[in-house]
Protein backbone atom coordinates (compact mmCIF):
# COMPACT_ATOMS: atom_id res chain seq x y z
CA UNK A 1 0.00 0.00 0.00
CA UNK A 2 1.39 3.66 -0.78
CA UNK A 3 1.82 6.04 1.63
CA UNK A 4 0.59 9.75 0.33
CA UNK A 5 0.85 12.74 2.28
CA UNK A 6 -1.81 13.86 4.87
CA UNK A 7 -3.36 16.96 4.07
CA UNK A 8 -2.10 20.22 5.17
CA UNK A 9 -4.77 22.62 5.58
CA UNK A 10 -7.51 20.46 3.97
CA UNK A 11 -4.92 20.56 0.71
CA UNK A 12 -4.46 17.39 -1.09
CA UNK A 13 -1.74 15.98 -3.62
CA UNK A 14 -1.31 12.81 -4.52
CA UNK A 15 2.04 12.57 -4.06
CA UNK A 16 4.30 10.10 -1.88
CA UNK A 17 5.17 11.25 1.86
CA UNK A 18 9.09 10.09 1.18
CA UNK A 19 9.11 12.20 -2.08
CA UNK A 20 11.11 15.17 -2.62
CA UNK A 21 7.92 16.91 -4.71
CA UNK A 22 5.67 15.74 -1.49
CA UNK A 23 8.02 17.91 1.01
CA UNK A 24 8.22 20.93 -1.42
CA UNK A 25 4.68 21.17 -1.86
CA UNK A 26 3.86 20.80 1.86
CA UNK A 27 6.06 23.63 2.56
CA UNK A 28 4.86 26.11 -0.14
CA UNK A 29 1.34 25.34 0.93
CA UNK A 30 2.18 25.78 4.59
CA UNK A 31 4.23 29.35 3.56
CA UNK A 32 1.12 30.27 1.56
CA UNK A 33 -1.42 29.62 4.54
CA UNK A 34 0.78 31.31 6.71
CA UNK A 35 0.98 34.11 4.55
CA UNK A 36 -3.09 34.37 4.54
CA UNK A 37 -3.75 34.83 8.12
CA UNK A 38 -2.22 38.33 8.24
CA UNK A 39 -2.47 41.96 7.16
CA UNK A 40 -5.71 43.79 5.39
CA UNK A 41 -9.01 42.10 6.00
CA UNK A 42 -10.88 42.64 2.78
CA UNK A 43 -14.73 43.39 3.25
CA UNK A 44 -17.21 41.02 2.03
CA UNK A 45 -18.87 43.76 0.27
CA UNK A 46 -15.69 44.62 -1.70
CA UNK A 47 -15.20 40.96 -2.35
CA UNK A 48 -18.82 40.70 -3.28
CA UNK A 49 -18.35 42.95 -5.95
CA UNK A 50 -15.36 41.49 -7.32
CA UNK A 51 -17.16 38.14 -7.56
CA UNK A 52 -20.16 39.41 -9.33
CA UNK A 53 -18.16 41.38 -11.77
CA UNK A 54 -16.25 38.96 -13.14
CA UNK A 55 -19.52 36.68 -13.06
CA UNK A 56 -21.12 39.09 -15.44
CA UNK A 57 -17.97 39.71 -17.84
CA UNK A 58 -15.97 36.87 -17.89
CA UNK A 59 -17.89 33.59 -17.13
CA UNK A 60 -15.01 31.73 -17.72
CA UNK A 61 -12.42 33.11 -15.49
CA UNK A 62 -15.43 32.96 -12.72
CA UNK A 63 -16.27 29.04 -12.86
CA UNK A 64 -12.14 28.50 -13.39
CA UNK A 65 -12.34 30.55 -9.67
CA UNK A 66 -14.94 28.73 -8.19
CA UNK A 67 -13.26 25.68 -8.90
CA UNK A 68 -9.39 26.63 -6.72
CA UNK A 69 -9.02 26.15 -3.50
CA UNK A 70 -11.27 28.14 -1.93
CA UNK A 71 -8.45 29.78 0.12
CA UNK A 72 -7.01 31.28 -3.28
CA UNK A 73 -10.53 32.20 -4.44
CA UNK A 74 -10.59 36.24 -2.84
CA UNK A 75 -6.88 36.71 -4.68
CA UNK A 76 -8.18 35.28 -7.75
CA UNK A 77 -11.50 37.57 -7.94
CA UNK A 78 -9.57 40.73 -6.68
CA UNK A 79 -7.19 39.83 -9.87
CA UNK A 80 -9.83 39.15 -12.19
CA UNK A 81 -11.76 41.94 -11.28
CA UNK A 82 -8.69 44.27 -11.78
CA UNK A 83 -7.48 43.19 -15.17
CA UNK A 84 -11.83 43.29 -16.09
CA UNK A 85 -11.27 47.11 -14.93
CA UNK A 86 -7.76 47.94 -16.66
CA UNK A 87 -9.36 46.09 -20.01
CA UNK A 88 -12.25 48.11 -20.14
CA UNK A 89 -10.60 51.82 -19.60
CA UNK A 90 -10.15 52.63 -23.44
CA UNK A 91 -13.65 51.74 -24.51
CA UNK A 92 -15.28 53.70 -21.59
CA UNK A 93 -14.12 56.88 -23.26
CA UNK A 94 -13.31 58.35 -26.60
CA UNK A 95 -10.74 60.91 -25.34
CA UNK A 96 -6.35 59.54 -24.58
CA UNK A 97 -6.46 62.12 -22.57
CA UNK A 98 -8.86 61.17 -20.35
CA UNK A 99 -7.83 56.85 -20.51
CA UNK A 100 -4.36 58.26 -19.52
CA UNK A 101 -5.33 60.08 -16.53
CA UNK A 102 -7.57 56.67 -15.38
CA UNK A 103 -3.85 54.85 -15.68
CA UNK A 104 -2.55 57.12 -13.45
CA UNK A 105 -5.48 56.39 -10.89
CA UNK A 106 -4.79 53.09 -11.50
CA UNK A 107 -1.06 53.04 -11.07
CA UNK A 108 -1.36 55.23 -7.39
CA UNK A 109 -4.24 52.92 -6.14
CA UNK A 110 -2.61 49.44 -7.07
CA UNK A 111 0.69 50.97 -4.94
CA UNK A 112 -1.36 52.26 -2.75
CA UNK A 113 -2.89 48.89 -2.13
CA UNK A 114 -0.12 46.42 -2.58
CA UNK A 115 1.58 48.69 0.69
CA UNK A 116 -2.32 47.80 2.15
CA UNK A 117 -3.88 51.54 1.83
CA UNK A 118 -5.73 51.20 -0.50
CA UNK A 119 -8.74 53.65 -1.86
CA UNK A 120 -12.63 53.78 -1.63
CA UNK A 121 -12.72 51.25 -4.62
CA UNK A 122 -14.17 47.90 -4.00
CA UNK A 123 -11.94 46.45 -6.42
CA UNK A 124 -8.97 48.17 -5.16
CA UNK A 125 -9.74 46.72 -1.46
CA UNK A 126 -9.64 43.71 -2.61
CA UNK A 127 -5.99 43.87 -4.45
CA UNK A 128 -5.43 45.24 -0.91
CA UNK A 129 -6.57 41.74 0.86
CA UNK A 130 -4.98 39.64 -1.62
CA UNK A 131 -1.49 41.55 -1.38
CA UNK A 132 -2.01 41.66 2.67
CA UNK A 133 -0.73 37.66 2.37
CA UNK A 134 2.42 38.67 0.50
CA UNK A 135 3.74 37.29 -2.64
CA UNK A 136 2.04 39.86 -5.25
CA UNK A 137 4.63 40.62 -7.34
CA UNK A 138 3.91 44.94 -8.62
CA UNK A 139 6.09 44.54 -11.31
CA UNK A 140 2.89 42.46 -12.89
CA UNK A 141 0.84 45.14 -12.38
CA UNK A 142 2.56 48.23 -14.02
CA UNK A 143 3.43 45.70 -16.91
CA UNK A 144 -0.60 45.20 -17.39
CA UNK A 145 -1.62 49.03 -17.01
CA UNK A 146 1.29 49.52 -19.27
CA UNK A 147 0.09 47.55 -22.23
CA UNK A 148 -3.34 48.81 -21.50
CA UNK A 149 -2.28 52.28 -21.66
CA UNK A 150 -0.50 51.36 -24.57
CA UNK A 151 -3.36 50.06 -26.14
CA UNK A 152 -5.02 53.50 -25.91
CA UNK A 153 -3.32 54.75 -29.02
CA UNK A 154 -3.03 51.25 -30.74
CA UNK A 155 -5.78 50.25 -33.17
CA UNK A 156 -4.06 46.55 -33.97
CA UNK A 157 -0.76 45.50 -33.13
CA UNK A 158 1.65 46.42 -35.87
CA UNK A 159 3.18 43.07 -36.33
CA UNK A 160 3.34 39.33 -34.66
CA UNK A 161 6.26 40.07 -32.70
CA UNK A 162 4.34 43.13 -31.41
CA UNK A 163 0.60 41.27 -30.39
CA UNK A 164 2.83 38.40 -28.48
CA UNK A 165 4.37 41.15 -26.09
CA UNK A 166 1.03 42.73 -25.81
CA UNK A 167 -0.19 39.29 -24.31
CA UNK A 168 2.55 38.56 -22.30
CA UNK A 169 2.52 42.10 -20.44
CA UNK A 170 -1.59 41.21 -20.21
CA UNK A 171 -2.66 37.94 -19.82
CA UNK A 172 0.75 36.94 -19.00
CA UNK A 173 1.03 39.16 -15.95
CA UNK A 174 -2.24 38.28 -14.96
CA UNK A 175 -1.34 34.49 -15.19
CA UNK A 176 2.01 35.12 -12.90
CA UNK A 177 -0.48 37.13 -10.75
CA UNK A 178 -2.93 34.77 -10.09
CA UNK A 179 0.00 31.89 -9.78
CA UNK A 180 1.29 34.16 -6.89
CA UNK A 181 -1.84 34.76 -5.34
CA UNK A 182 -1.84 33.88 -1.42
CA UNK A 183 -3.72 31.25 0.50
CA UNK A 184 -6.37 32.98 2.86
CA UNK A 185 -7.94 30.94 5.74
CA UNK A 186 -11.71 31.17 6.40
Amino acid sequence: SKKYCAPVGRQRHPFRRESSTCKTLCRLLETMLARGRRGYQTSAKALNYCVELVQERDVERYLCNLSAPAAVRPALFALHAFNLETARVRSSTREPQIARMRFVWWRSTVTAALRGEPPDNPVAQALAGAAAGGGLTGRFFHQMLEAREDDVDTTQPADRAELLRYCERTAGSLLHLSLEAPAREG
